[in-house]
């Protein structure tokens, strides 16, 4: 019985991991196409011609580990399991960019309407004892990713959830939470991630980070 939960484990995360493939594939062959059929205009400072490509709308940031990163003070019109968005996404370090879309406190504003790719992975790490209280050795670490629209309550669009038990006498122990999907969005939507606990979210540049982009399927 073990042994077949823990293939379909690792079937769901197969698949899982071909529809991201699939999408991300299509996405690139879509930019290169549309690359391929954007008119040259003559460059008159020389005698090479260039190209102009207009960008689509892309970010992928990264978490700094600054205090105040992930604010403590549960925000009351989210869900109860992850209340702390997390506002320190930075797009300063290498592979991290901000194209055709704005960044403010965290979130990410939509510039057109479409289908948006949303991922994030948030880098949980178990503190030390002078962070916080290390009676407990059983965690859950979730994290969401919501969008805020003109209703009054943000939606909630994706939540990971990981339970992990560590030892009592562990220095620390670290743990990730991944997703990604879909979704349709409207110009002037806002999209965020939040967390249920702040003080184990750990920033590090290829561990923790948040992205989206425009994809015409």
């Amino acid at each position: 019985m073990a042994g077949n939960n823990l293939y379909r484990g690792w079937r769901c995360g197969e698949i899982g991991r071909e529809v991201t493939d699939s999408i991300l594939s299509q996405a690139l062959h879509a930019y290169r196409s549309e690359a391929r059929a954007m008119p040259h205009s003559y460059n008159t400072s020389g005698s090479k011609f260039m190209t102009t490509v207009t960008q689509r709308p892309s970010a992928h940031l990264t978490l700094s580990s600054l205090p105040g990163g992930t604010d403590s003070t549960p925000q009351a019109d989210l869900h109860q399991s992850c209340r702390h968005p997390v506002h320190t996404w930075a797009n300063k370090s290498f592979g991290a960019h901000l194209h055709n879309m704005t960044l403010t406190n965290g979130r990410l504003r939509v510039p057109q309407d479409g289908r948006y790719y949303l991922y994030s992975q948030v880098y949980f790490r178990y503190p030390s004892p002078s962070d916080g209280d290390q009676t407990s050795v059983s965690h859950q670490l979730v994290q969401c990713i919501y969008k805020k629209t003109s209703y009054l309550r943000p939606i909630q669009l994706l939540k990971g959830v990981g339970t992990k038990c560590w030892a009592p006498d562990a220095e620390y122990a670290l743990h990730s939470v991944y997703q990604g999907g879909l979704f349709e969005l409207r110009a002037g939507d806002e999209v965020f991630v939040s967390v249920s606990s702040p003080s184990m979210v750990y920033g590090e540049d290829s561990s923790s980070y948040f992205g989206a982009f425009r994809l015409d399927l």
